[in-house]
C-alpha cells in the first residue's frame, strides 16, 4: 500500500498526465500514464486489474449509442443531407447582414439535432460553410471562430453524447437530460446568432439575399426528411418510445433510407467512408473514456474527494455548482469532455448530493462547461479543425473567439442562476 496523502497522490496524478501532454502523447495514453506508477507499486493493483477497470468503464449498453449517431451524422453530411439544411437557414436568416455567420450558428442548431456531435459538426458542416463565407468576403479567422463556437451546440442539444455518456456514468435519467438541455440550447444558438450579427454589422460583411416565401418553402420541403431523425429522438424519449441506443439504432436506418430512397445520394463509397469516420472517432473517444475511468477508480479508493469537503461545505447550491464550472472551465481546457467527466464525476458527485443540486441542471451546466474546452487552447479540438479548414493559424482565430465564447459562458452562468431555465420541459415530462 503507498502511505501518500490524497492530496500529494493527486498531485503526482496530475504532475505526470500534463507531463505526457507537453510531449505530445495522445490524450488516452497521458491517462493510463498517470495512474501506472500507483498500479505497478501499490500491491492491492495490478495490471490486469488496469485492463478490466478499463473495460468496466466502457461495458455500457448505452454507450452503444455513441457511436451509431456519429454513423448517422457522418451519413447526412456525405450523402448530401446537411447541404439541404444549409439551404432552408439561409432561406430563413441569410438576408440578415453578414447572414452567413448567422446562418452557420443555425445550421448548427439543425445539424445538431442529428449528430450529438461537435466534432462532426464542425468537420461536416464547416467543410461547407467556410469555403463558402471566404468567397463572399468574410476573413478566415472569423469564419474559423464562428464556425468551431457554433460546434459546442451539438454537444448541448439531444442527442448529444457527452449527454448519453454523462447519463451512463452518473444513473442520471437520459430522456431528462436530453429534455432539460434544449433550452439552454437554443439560448446558446440565439446568443451566438446574435453576436454573429453584431461582429457582421461592425465588419461591414455582406446580407444574402432577401427572405423569400418561394424559396423556404422550397427549402423546407428540401430539408422536411432531414427533420424525421430529430423527430424519432424528441418523440421517441418524450413518449418513452426508445431508449437513447434504441433512438441512435433508428436515426442509422432513417439515415440510410433518406439517403437511398428520397435523396438518391447514398453508394458505397460514402457508406465505406461513413464507416471509417465511425470507427476513428468512436475508438478516439471511448478509448479515452475507458482510460479516464481508471483513474476515476483510483481517486474513489484514494478517497481523494474528501479534500474537497472543507472547500466546498456550508455554500449554497448555486455557489457549489458556479465553482464546480470554474474547475470544468480550466480541465476543458486540457481535456476532451469525455475523460474529463469521467475523472471528476466520482470527485464532485459527493457535495452536488449534498448541496441539493438537481442531477439535471448539474449534468446539464456540467457539459456545456466541459463543451467550451472544445474552443479554447491548448486542446480546443473544435477551433484546430475550423482552422485547418479555413487555412488560418489557431492562434490568429482565438481572438475573434472571444466574443463566442463570453455569450456562451453568459448562458451557463443564466442556467447556474435560473434552474427553472433547465428544469422546466423535464417538469412537463415527468
Amino acid at each position: 500500500m503507498i502511505l501518500l496523502e490524497p492530496g500529494a497522490i493527486a498531485l503526482i496524478m496530475i504532475a505526470i498526465f500534463f507531463f505526457a501532454i507537453l510531449i505530445r502523447i495522445p490524450v488516452a495514453f497521458a491517462l493510463v500514464m498517470s495512474v501506472l506508477p500507483f498500479m505497478l507499486l501499490d500491491s492491492r493493483f495490478n495490471l490486469e486489474l488496469l485492463v478490466q477497470r478499463m473495460y468496466a468503464g466502457i461495458d455500457s449498453f448505452v454507450l452503444l449509442a455513441v457511436p451509431f449517431f456519429i454513423f448517422a451524422a457522418s451519413l447526412m453530411t456525405l450523402t448530401g443531407v446537411t447541404d439541404r439544411l444549409f439551404d432552408f437557414a439561409r432561406s430563413i436568416v441569410g438576408g440578415a447582414r453578414g447572414g452567413l455567420g448567422v446562418v452557420n450558428v443555425a445550421s448548427s442548431i439543425g445539424f445538431s439535432g442529428m449528430s450529438g456531435s461537435s466534432t462532426a459538426d464542425v468537420s461536416g458542416a464547416g467543410s461547407i460553410l467556410i469555403p463558402q463565407m471566404i468567397k463572399r468576403g468574410y476573413s478566415r479567422e472569423y469564419c474559423a471562430a464562428v464556425t468551431a463556437s457554433s460546434a459546442v451546440i451539438s454537444s448541448i442539444i439531444p442527442p448529444s453524447i457527452q449527454l448519453i455518456v454523462w447519463g451512463s456514468l452518473t444513473n442520471t435519467s437520459i430522456g431528462r437530460l436530453f429534455l432539460g438541455a434544449i433550452i439552454p440550447g437554443l439560448l446558446v444558438g440565439v446568443a451566438l446568432m446574435f453576436v454573429a450579427w453584431i461582429v457582421a454589422v461592425r465588419a461591414g460583411y455582406p446580407p444574402e439575399a432577401r427572405f423569400n416565401w418561394g424559396v423556404f418553402w422550397k427549402t423546407f420541403v428540401g430539408a422536411l426528411p432531414a427533420f424525421g431523425i430529430i423527430a424519432i429522438v424528441f418523440i421517441g424519449f418524450r413518449f418513452g418510445v426508445v431508449t437513447a441506443t434504441e433512438a441512435a439504432v433508428t436515426a442509422v436506418i432513417y439515415a440510410m433510407l433518406v439517403a437511398a430512397l428520397m435523396y438518391r445520394s447514398l453508394t458505397l463509397k460514402n457508406l465505406l467512408q461513413s464507416l471509417a469516420t465511425t470507427a476513428s472517432l468512436t475508438g478516439v473517444a471511448l478509448l479515452a473514456l475507458a482510460a479516464a475511468s481508471v483513474i476515476g477508480y483510483l481517486l474513489a479508493i484514494y478517497n481523494i474527494p474528501s479534500m474537497f469537503g472543507s472547500l466546498l461545505s456550508d455554500i449554497p447550491g448555486w455557489a457549489v455548482l458556479a465553482v464546480i464550472v470554474m474547475i470544468f472551465l480550466f480541465i476543458g481546457c486540457f481535456l476532451d469532455p469525455l475523460p474529463a467527466m469521467a475523472i471528476m464525476i466520482p470527485v464532485f458527485a459527493p457535495f452536488v448530493l449534498a448541496a441539493g443540486i438537481d442531477p439535471v441542471q448539474y449534468g446539464v451546466v456540467a457539459i456545456m462547461t466541459l463543451a467550451v474546452g472544445l474552443v479554447t487552447p491548448p486542446v480546443g479540438i473544435c477551433l484546430l479543425i475550423a482552422s485547418q479548414i479555413a487555412e488560418v493559424n489557431l492562434i490568429r482565430v482565438i481572438k475573434p473567439a472571444l466574443p463566442f465564447l463570453f455569450a456562451i459562458l453568459f448562458i451557463i452562468a443564466l442556467c447556474v442562476t435560473f434552474p427553472q431555465l433547465v428544469l422546466w420541459l423535464p417538469s412537463l415530462g415527468a
